[in-house]
């Protein structure tokens, strides 16, 4: 936690100086969590765990009419205890940064922006996060990202935007994983043909560089159509479908997007489908329903190429002013070297004990079927993606206090 404190320390002393002259404001909030479960790693045995989760992130804006600056640094600091976590990393680390400048144009839909992010995280951390996979790997994954957009309102039932990232992912030590670079470009249009209906289009392309003997290449190509729609007052929907289009340059032979049998690079390509879709409730005038369904295919923060299928159902209810409810259920498959699905339920109840205090309680059931195919190690990157092949399930209890406060509130310069 003193890194994470000396670093927080770090940018609030930078920001003030950065947004002199400017309206500027600091905002923070202090987080402290811990864990009770059953099967924290989804094991085929039950093995209870207890953790501990602390986090510090830290907000300084400067603002001026047409302007504004964002800086943010946050820290998380995990540790675990019991049988659950014997063999796996017990300690996490993730710590980062985001700058952010914005030019406002004449309009609220007319703007300029551009950002830079750096983050560093245990890399069993990352892959826990993103695959749920526990693996031994030890050291820090770093991501150092640039990232730029242009939004337009060329008429008032028109909105463009385009938008550019890239981000370079390093391991430290060097050997900890496959150093690779994520590069994609977006551009999308929004027509509105009435205050009900609005259609949207967008095409993507990303390019994905590998540091391996190969110099392996996989570019994404993705092209969606969807429509927005306020079907009543309490009813909206929202929805995108199109094809997605890989092509891998100098595979891993024994990849599934680069063949089998080879001796050499080879390339490869594979169409599917990708989308999402958002049906939303308002029940009453405090429950609100959702029902959410996406397929997406792109890579995970090692780098790996996944397929990802997900549905899910969420409840919100507001019981009054200081506290709510809600209710989640989902399933999920994960398509790599192997074809894994998950299913989960939650319940979490939350109350505003004042206005800086947050108090949550969640409860979470998750279960894991049975993989199909044998392979836990991806080829193209050689890391760990897949953390057991038999069922499994876990429950865990979940308390959350959050304190949120203003350092310096807007104005005050």
């Amino acid at each position: 936690m003193k890194r994470i404190a000396a670093t927080v320390s770090v940018c609030l002393c930078i920001a003030p100086s950065a947004a002199f002259a400017f309206d500027w404001s600091i905002n923070t909030t202090q987080s402290e969590s811990v864990e009770v479960n059953s099967n924290l790693l989804l094991r085929p045995y039950q093995a209870g765990s207890l953790g501990s989760y602390s986090t510090l992130t830290a907000n300084a804006e400067a603002r001026t009419p047409t302007s504004k600056f964002d800086f943010d640094g946050d820290g998380t600091y995990k540790k675990y205890w019991g049988p659950g976590i014997h063999g796996s990393t017990s300690e996490f680390l993730n710590y980062g940064f985001t700058a952010r400048y914005q030019q406002n144009e004449k309009t609220n839909f007319d703007r300029e922006f551009v950002q830079a992010s750096w983050r560093q995280q245990s890399t069993a951390l990352a892959i826990l996060n993103d695959l749920g996979v526990s693996t031994r790997t030890s050291g820090f994954l770093d991501r150092l990202t640039t990232s730029g957009g242009i939004d337009r309102a060329p008429t008032h039932l028109d909105f463009v935007s385009l938008f550019a990232t890239s981000t370079r992912t390093s391991y430290e030590p060097s050997s900890g994983g496959l150093p690779f670079t994520d590069t994609l470009a977006r551009g999308s249009w929004r027509h509105s043909f009435s205050p009900i209906v609005a259609v949207n289009l967008s095409s993507e392309a990303e390019l994905l560089d590998y540091d391996n003997v190969f110099n392996s290449r996989v570019q994404i190509y993705r092209e969606q159509v969807g429509v927005d729609a306020t079907l009543s007052p309490l009813l909206s929907f929202r929805g995108n479908v199109g094809p997605a289009f890989l092509v891998t340059e100098n595979g891993v032979p024994t990849s599934p997007f680069g063949g089998a049998g080879a001796t050499g690079a080879v390339s490869s390509s594979v169409l599917d489908w990708i989308g999402d879709a958002v049906l939303t409730y308002k029940m009453m005038k405090d429950t609100t329903l959702t029902f959410l369904a996406s397929q997406s295919v792109g890579p995970s923060v090692v780098g790996s190429i996944f397929k990802r299928d997900t549905l899910s159902a969420n409840l919100i209810y507001t019981i009054n002013s200081h506290s709510s409810l809600s209710l989640s259920a989902s399933g999920n498959r994960q398509i790599s070297t192997t074809t894994t699905d998950y299913a989960s339920a939650s319940a979490t109840y939350s109350y505003n004990f004042t206005r800086e205090w947050l108090g949550q309680f969640t409860y979470r059931y998750q279960h894991r079927f049975a993989s199909t195919g044998l392979n836990t190690i991806d080829p193209l990157t050689g890391i760990q993606t897949v953390s057991g092949t038999g069922p499994a399930d876990s429950h865990s209890l979940l308390f959350v206090f959050t304190h949120s406060y203003v350092l310096v509130p807007p104005g005050s310069y």
